[in-house]
Parts: C-alpha cells; sequence; structure tokens
C-alpha cells in the first residue's frame, strides 16, 4: 500500500473533531508527513465547532485566506497542475449546499473528510488552490 493511501486509511480511522482531525487538520498532517512544517500548527485546538471555526478563522467564507498564508509559511508553493499527494482547497457540492474543504489530491478525484466521519472521494465543482507537497508514489 502506498503511503498516500496509508494516510486516508488513518484518516479512516480517526473521529472528526473539530480542530483536530477536521479536513483542514488532517491535511496539514499529511504536509507535515511528507516533511513540511505544520501548516495548521496555530490552528489546532483553537475551535470545536462548525461555528466556532468560523469565527476563528473565517474559513467558510474565505478559505483561501486561512489556508494560503499558512501554506506559503511552510514553505508550500502554489500549483496550478496538482496531482497525487498534493493538498488543497476545493469546492464540494452536496445536494442544496456548496462548501469548501480542504482536500487530499488522489490523481482525477480528491478525498476529504466529512463531519460524518467518512473519507470520501469525489470531483469537486471547483479546485479554488492547491499546493505541491512534493509527494511521489515509489
Amino acid at each position: 500500500m502506498t503511503p498516500l493511501y496509508v494516510e486516508l486509511n488513518r484518516w479512516r480511522r480517526l473521529t472528526y473533531r473539530w480542530g483536530e482531525a477536521d479536513c483542514v487538520t488532517l491535511c496539514a498532517d499529511w504536509c507535515a508527513r511528507c516533511g513540511w512544517p505544520d501548516p495548521a500548527a496555530d490552528l489546532r485546538l483553537t475551535y470545536e465547532s462548525m461555528s466556532e471555526c468560523q469565527r476563528v478563522t473565517r474559513f467558510f467564507s474565505d478559505p483561501l485566506a486561512v489556508v494560503a498564508p499558512r501554506m506559503a509559511a511552510a514553505g508550500l508553493a502554489l500549483t496550478a497542475q496538482p496531482v497525487a499527494g498534493d493538498v488543497g482547497i476545493v469546492l464540494q457540492i452536496a445536494p442544496g449546499v456548496t462548501r469548501p474543504h480542504a482536500a487530499l489530491c488522489l490523481g482525477e478525484t480528491w478525498a476529504v473528510k466529512e463531519t460524518s466521519g467518512a473519507v470520501t472521494a469525489f470531483r469537486p465543482q471547483k479546485v479554488l488552490a492547491a499546493w505541491g507537497v512534493g509527494y511521489a508514489h515509489p
């Protein structure tokens, strides 16, 4: 099993917890596992619900303002052509809802940890931004 799919299986075993094991912190975990500084170090454990996440970070109204500076500070560069192992901010559509998520690129699809606890792979409506992590499948 590749390190990327080992990481996805780790996500599956975790209980979704805002500020600890949510879509942003898990993508930051992956960046750290790939050798980068933790982009979410200052966000961890600062919110415990969706409403607190919005109040503390404004992620749902302006996700790039939250994520982009932290990714840059960790040394991660934007990429226009994300590949498997890269991370990004994507828009996911559920019935009647469009919402940003931090997600892990699997190639043509992206994986996200849902609030239900499930790890879902989907084709996003839009990739708002993506950062190259430098993951190379052995």
